[in-house]
């Protein structure tokens, strides 16, 4: 109707709308967006229109927009339920905890009951560390609906997080139970079942999701990297029975996978097909993926040539192109091009550690020495202490730990995407457990780390001195066990701010020809080589803090023992 009478568009902001819906309902994502923007830019303030534009742009992760455009809709009108709910869900999106929970409090003052607005809460107070309030709410909603498959599969998240695994798998039955489960519940049951060391169990909880749900993404990720950890034959078989250019997020998902364990000819292949067909949604994606495979097979003119097939364009949006561009040129020596593209990105996303990374490879590439300092001040960024403060109270805390951290290496070889190799990683957040050790543990990461951060001075523009704050958050933490000629590939953390690795158990080797030694400043970049800056040696209860973008690996260990470490990354509150 609106193709044969396009003056329709103009007499409401509800056409516009309704069209835009449409075309996002069938699929037409870039149509729908064209919609919206034109109708917005006649109707600038029509909130519905906002509203809906919004969630489409949230869905599609672009959250800072969607931010906007409900922010300015609950400033007209604050009164609007959907307004305000939908700002507080992207305030959660962004991790703007505090303002997403300001709203929904404020909403549950005139809602009290709605539970879509107690599980939000529930939420982000969980995300704020606050389980027990958390699963206070969640308790209420079960109370209200002793069924509700969120309320359930939150309580059940909380209870692993916090290592109650016989609360969490209780959670997951029951949501199962219900026989109107999702694909995560199979998720969260066959990982709380492997958690537990029942793998047979868990395997069996995820062939019975997989053959409910064959084109999920995530099911088919986590399946597959549980079966390769586990040692099963042929670990991505149920993924590669389903694959399809059809189905472009299995694709992808799959050519991520080859990728993780080198296997770049199933990727390039897969990935060549994506994009042949030209899919305006995953377009960037598929070719920078594409890239990656090509380099990976030292193909590195045709990688770069990939890249610039595409229009050059300098947005957030074309991130993921810049960074396989800066790749390529620095495996083909051309580092002063990397650092041209390099700086652009680093002013595009400078919070990402990783970009700095590769820009700081690029000034040692290129011979900027000053400028290399300056990101990679070894002796000033790197700090090594014990864990403890008593020589006698480390030594005994530390033996107590190695013996419980031993207890939680199951599985039989190295994660996928991992830098570790002939090795063993612990799954979930280990600092997250309340175990006694383990919360002794993070008491103490913390204040060393607090202590040292405090020591440093701030820097304006500096991606590690500017950010420096007393308070500190851990975002990730696990143990690693490595075995006879095991070691860490060179890299980095591109989500951390601050990192640091405390040493449990350490091989004698380490005494001699730098075994086990722990080596920055030497790139894992195929076609780069440079040799290391600055290396540690690895000492039982000491433990080292670094930048999270410093290039970071291990000599390998050969004696038949283990090196068994405890690593973390931690990022500023502010």
């Amino acid at each position: 109707m609106i193709k044969l009478n396009p003056t329709l568009l103009r007499v409401d902001a509800v056409v516009p709308q309704l069209q835009a819906s449409a075309l996002r309902k069938l699929g037409f994502v870039n149509e729908a967006t064209k919609a919206y923007e034109k109708g917005l830019k006649r109707f600038p303030s029509a909130c519905d229109l906002m509203n809906s534009f919004g969630n489409l742009l949230l869905e599609a992760g672009q959250n800072k927009k969607a931010l906007m455009l409900f922010s300015k809709a609950n400033k007209i009108n604050s009164k609007s339920y959907d307004y305000k709910y939908n700002l507080a869900r992207t305030f959660f999106a962004e991790e703007r905890y505090a303002e997403a929970e300001k709203n929904v409090r404020e909403l549950i003052k005139a809602h009290p009951l709605k539970l879509d607005l107690l599980l939000m809460l529930s939420s982000i107070l969980s995300q704020e560390g606050q389980n027990v309030e958390a699963e206070k709410y969640l308790v209420q909603i079960l109370e209200i609906d002793p069924s509700n498959i969120k309320a359930l599969n939150n309580l059940g998240n909380i209870k692993r997080r916090i290592g109650q695994q016989d609360e969490a798998l209780i959670c997951y039955q029951r949501a199962l139970d219900t026989g109107v489960a999702g694909a995560e519940i199979y998720q969260n049951l066959a990982a709380i079942l492997a958690l537990k060391g029942t793998h047979k169990e868990s395997f069996e909880v995820y062939e019975q999701g997989l053959s409910k749900y064959p084109l999920n993404v995530t099911l088919h990720k986590e399946y597959a990297h549980f079966a390769w950890i586990q040692n099963v034959n042929n670990p991505f078989a149920l993924l590669e029975k389903v694959l399809s250019t059809e189905q472009p997020g299995l694709v992808m998902a799959y050519a991520e996978l080859m990728l993780k364990v080198d296997d770049f000819e199933k990727a390039k292949l897969w990935l060549e097909k994506l994009v042949a067909k030209q899919d305006p949604t995953i377009q960037i994606a598929a070719v920078a993926s594409l890239s990656n495979a090509l380099r990976g097979l030292g193909q590195f003119q045709e990688a770069l040539n990939v890249i610039n097939s595409l229009p050059n364009t300098k947005s957030a949006e074309s991130l993921p192109l810049l960074i396989e561009k800066s790749y390529s040129l620095l495996s083909l020596d051309r580092a002063k091009e990397a650092i041209s593209v390099l700086e652009l990105v680093c002013r595009i996303a400078p919070l990402n550690q990783g970009y700095w990374t590769l820009l700081s490879t690029a000034y040692k590439a290129n011979g900027d020495e000053i400028k290399y300092q300056t990101l990679c001040q070894y002796q000033d960024f790197i700090n090594v202490t014990s864990l403890l403060e008593g020589s006698e109270e480390n030594t005994s805390f530390i033996g107590e730990l190695a013996e419980y951290l031993n207890t939680l290496h199951s599985s039989t070889q190295h994660p996928i995407g991992q830098s570790l190799r002939n090795g063993t990683q612990t799954f979930e957040n280990l600092l997250d457990s309340e175990h006694h050790l383990i919360q002794t543990l993070k008491s103490a990461l913390k204040n060393r780390a607090e202590s040292f951060v405090c020591s440093l001075s701030t820097q304006k523009k500096h991606p590690f001195l500017s950010r420096i704050h007393s308070n500190l958050r851990f975002i990730g933490s696990w143990s690693v066990r490595l075995r006879k000629a095991g070691f860490h590939k060179s890299h980095y953390h591109s989500e951390g701010w601050l990192s640091g690795v405390l040493y449990v158990d350490v091989p004698d080797e380490v005494r001699e020809n730098g075994n086990g030694w722990l080596v920055f400043g030497r790139p894992d970049i195929k076609g780069v080589e440079m040799l290391e800056d600055f290396a540690i040696k690895p000492i039982a209860g000491n433990v080292v803090f670094f930048p999270s973008y410093m290039w970071h690996g291990t000599n390998p260990i050969y004696s038949d023992t283990q090196r068994l470490t405890v690593a973390f990354d931690i990022v500023p509150e502010s």
